[in-house]
């Protein structure tokens, strides 16, 4: 599961989380990553898997589309099989990422089928003169902006020819924030035809973790867009 937090969850799920049920459900995370297992006892193997079966219908009812796969399955993954059984592609911009986001869309066997550009505009002098983006809109606003963050996506979609781009920015830390703009502030947008869709975050975790949990952020938002 990924789109809410450990305790959210939790809330989300009631008695399912009680201790002693059967089945029973553990609960463990990773890198922003929520698992669940089920763990059911009865008198013969059928029996359990059947009451696991049951119960994993009821958790993706009640969790909708905060469930994104089963075992090992990554949110890369799901979303590699998406945009191929689509023929939709998809390029990237990145700053405070430093080009995470595109490692991972291209960790997976078979990228080149919808990857086809990815620029790290660390500067704000990159993110100018690589994707387009106006001057007067970084001294306006920032680099780390609602309005850069737009700019950078539909300048990437425009020069790439994509189906989807997605643009990063933010300040991963530990310095240069400022009580506006703290450490962990990060933005993401995604522009497709006929939209644009901005998400602020407040990662607050460290520099890693920020990074990270942005591009999983990044990777989940075109899973729910392609769905």
């Amino acid at each position: 599961c990924f789109g809410k937090g450990e305790s959210m969850l939790a809330e989300m799920l009631g008695d399912k989380m009680l201790r002693g049920r059967n089945p029973l459900i553990n609960c463990t995370v990773h890198e922003g990553i929520i698992t669940l297992h089920i763990v059911s006892s009865a008198d013969n193997r059928e029996k359990a898997l059947q009451m696991c079966e049951e119960e994993e219908k009821q958790l993706r009812e009640i969790l909708g589309d905060l469930v994104y796969g089963t075992g090992d399955e990554t949110l890369a993954e799901v979303v590699s099989k998406k945009l191929t059984s689509q023929g939709k592609t998809i390029s990237t911009a990145e700053s405070c990422t430093g080009g995470l986001l595109s490692k991972k869309l291209t960790d997976i066997p078979g990228s080149s089928n919808y990857f086809t550009y990815g620029w790290i505009t660390y500067s704000n002098q990159a993110k100018i003169t690589q994707l387009d983006v106006p001057s007067d809109l970084i001294e306006q606003y920032g680099a780390v902006s609602e309005q850069v963050a737009k700019a950078m996506a539909q300048g990437a979609r425009k020069k790439s020819g994509t189906d989807f781009a997605i643009a990063i920015t933010g300040i991963a830390g530990p310095t240069g924030g400022t009580e506006q703009k703290p450490v962990g502030l990060v933005y993401i947008c995604m522009d497709y035809d006929g939209g644009c869709d901005v998400k602020q975050g407040l990662f607050t975790f460290g520099r890693e973790f920020t990074r990270l949990r942005a591009a999983h952020t990044a990777l989940n938002m075109l899973r729910l867009r392609l769905s």
